[in-house]
């Protein structure tokens, strides 16, 4: 009887090791994309992981993050520069800076932020559309010094500005309105931070996407519950001269979602996808595919990645949302139970050699088990963080010749976590 009770204590242990460390078995996300779950006014926010085998992974930012879970209130966007991920909190006025690699937290961003919106880059600022502090408000362009994280100037706009993006060192901003109803794309030179030209294009300019030398610009007119409901637009500007050569009407229609993916454009209008060539674009008789409808919002979000069509459903608004994955032929290939209300979607790219878990694939601890120190074979700079095997963080220290002092520590199986510059490593150590 006393055999059985050890082995099964032993057994029980060892699940509860296994379990710890699958918190930690994915380290890195690379080759997959992201879905930002935008959540509701009470939190939620978070960020899925849909890897290149089809491997889902919640609430990312939350596992990469214990001591510090809470993401924010509204993901309404993420842009990425070199290493980093910024993830712009809509309610929260504020951006998360992780690494894009492992989604740990660099920095938090909240001066300078009034209802943000969506990010470029230029020159190594970072420049942020925000609605401004309430209704009516013109809002502004926060330009964001990258190597401190601070907000150094503030560039008045019209209103209502949404995306943004920066084609041939120029800044296209399309005023969606915000809280009302807007129709201009704003061009801004941001080596001096001044508005160069401003055009009419259509009543709410929702999405742009630029090819060979164009702007494509698409206006989802304003719905019926407006005061005067307009029709839709595909608007073509271009690049060279910065004038509007072509439009292409939606009667009594109001798209969204414009994406290019080699000689097409698709389009969502209500909860349909739609297909046409960019050459000769036309309203198609009939849609690629038709998600579940979605309320007055229609298909929330869209992407079009590696030939790949992702379609965010977002259902009730308040429940865990679909993301659907369709063939650029209309044929759908999976779909995932994500977060709450999924909006868009990001592609994961792949580590460049020396950065990631690569880097610091030889990492070893020593000894191990360990009583009083344990050491690592390093010479760089590292941050060690030790856990238990429930995924509480038991310390955190920075790594220095003296090794690391675990004599305060309970006799068992620990997980450390060794971060060097970018990269991120977790090994399990046993303390005797």
């Amino acid at each position: 009887m006393k055999k059985n009770y050890k082995l099964f204590r032993l057994s029980l242990s060892l699940a509860f090791y296994f379990s710890a460390f699958s918190v930690f078995a994915q380290t890195t996300f690379t080759d997959g994309i992201f879905v930002l779950n935008e959540g509701g006014t009470g939190g939620g926010s978070s960020v899925s992981f849909i890897s290149s085998t089809s491997q889902l992974q919640n609430n990312i930012y939350a596992a990469a993050n214990p001591t510090t879970p809470d993401m924010g209130i509204i993901g309404q966007s993420i842009s990425f520069h070199g290493d980093y991920a910024y993830i712009i909190l809509n309610m929260s006025n504020s951006i998360r800076v992780v690494n894009r690699y492992t989604f740990q937290l660099v920095a938090t961003i909240t001066s300078g932020l009034s209802n943000p919106r969506y990010m470029a880059f230029y020159d190594n600022k970072g420049y942020v559309t925000n609605w401004g502090p309430s209704f009516g408000s013109a809002g502004y362009l926060a330009v964001i010094n990258l190597e401190t994280n601070i907000v150094e100037v503030s560039v008045p706009l019209n209103g209502g500005q949404e995306r943004i993006v920066n084609i041939n060192d120029k800044l296209y901003i399309a005023h969606q309105g915000g809280l009302s109803y807007d129709n201009k794309i704003t061009i801004i030179d941001p080596s001096i931070n001044v508005t160069e030209m401003m055009l009419i294009v259509g009543d709410i300019p929702n999405s742009m996407v630029e090819k060979d030398g164009f702007l494509y610009v698409l206006c989802g007119g304003k719905p019926y519950w407006a005061d005067e409901e307009t029709d839709g637009k595909l608007v073509k500007i271009n690049l060279a001269t910065n004038a509007v050569t072509d439009v292409m009407q939606f009667p009594d229609l109001h798209p969204a979602n414009l994406k290019i993916e080699g000689d097409y454009f698709y389009f969502s209008i209500d909860a349909a996808v739609y297909k046409t060539a960019v050459a000769a674009p036309t309203l198609p008789a009939t849609a690629l595919f038709t998600l579940a409808p979605q309320g007055v919002y229609g298909l929330y979000g869209m992407d079009i990645i590696d030939n790949k069509i992702y379609a965010a459903d977002a259902g009730d608004y308040s429940s865990p949302g679909k993301a659907y994955i369709y063939s650029t032929d209309g044929a759908q290939l999976n779909n995932f139970t994500v977060g709450v209300v999924p909006n868009s979607f990001y592609k994961a790219e792949l580590q460049p050699l020396g950065v990631g878990e690569n880097s610091i694939a030889k990492l070893s601890i020593y000894p191990n088990p360990a009583s009083d120190v344990f050491f690592i074979n390093t010479e760089k700079n590292a941050k060690v963080t030790i856990y238990d095997i429930s995924g509480r963080m038991i310390k955190t220290q920075e790594y220095t010749v003296s090794g690391i002092n675990v004599s305060d520590l309970n006799p068992g199986i620990y997980m450390a976590e060794i971060v060097i510059e970018n990269a991120r490593q977790v090994q399990k150590i046993i303390i005797k």
